[in-house]
């Protein structure tokens, strides 16, 4: 049977808004967020496969635009501080979770998911599986990651569903012959809806 056994749900623009990404560090040290970003993009894969940790990132920052005072500043909580749960999304996880196995399979980094449930801005339930890039040293879209998600869910192919905001990211789940859904978060509600309607006949 093809029915879909297993959820996993991405985290940065599914269960998260991260819109207001550097938001904090940016203004508290009178940096450009594009600064931040710039210095995030010529480490993008180091810090999404935990090859280097959310401060190291940070102390790149401040070497390169010479913050003064800025090797003590917190960078990844305040990192985290800027992200905002998507609220539709943590109500329907909760849900699902009374009736379906739940699991996260997000590009993450260190420390970030230890704030993201204190602080609720994920949804505080008991994930079946958690498999986050920064620990496995693999990131969407690579193959791997994939595949190991699918071996720790203990059930076959096309009894997962995986919800993510990116096409690219869901390509891979489909060629294993999972089922996906692409996330649009700029109609929330209208995507939850779907959601339900999708796993009604799923």
């Amino acid at each position: 049977m093809n029915r879909v056994k297993f959820i996993y749900f991405d985290v940065g623009g599914v269960l998260v808004d991260w819109s207001r990404a550097f938001h904090t560090a940016a203004n508290r040290f009178h940096l450009k967020i594009e600064d931040i970003g710039a210095v995030f993009d010529e480490h993008h894969d180091q810090i999404t496969k935990g090859l280097i940790t959310s401060q190291e990132l940070w102390s790149s920052c401040v070497k390169k635009y010479h913050i003064q005072n800025g090797d003590v500043f917190n960078f990844v909580a305040s990192w985290v501080s800027d992200y905002r749960p998507i609220v539709e999304m943590h109500d329907l996880v909760k849900k699902l979770a009374a009736v379906y196995k739940i699991g996260l399979l997000s590009n993450i980094y260190q420390g970030m998911l230890p704030l993201l449930l204190k602080n609720e801005v994920i949804p505080k339930i008991g994930y079946d599986r958690i498999i986050l890039s920064c620990d496995v040293g693999l990131m969407k879209p690579e193959t791997d990651i994939y595949e190991l998600a699918q071996e720790k869910t203990g059930v076959k192919a096309n009894n997962i569903l995986l919800v993510d905001d990116r096409p690219d990211f869901l390509s891979p789940a489909q060629q294993l012959g999972w089922h996906t859904f692409l996330f649009d978060n700029k109609r929330i509600d209208k995507s939850v809806d779907k959601i339900r309607k999708y796993l009604q006949t799923a």
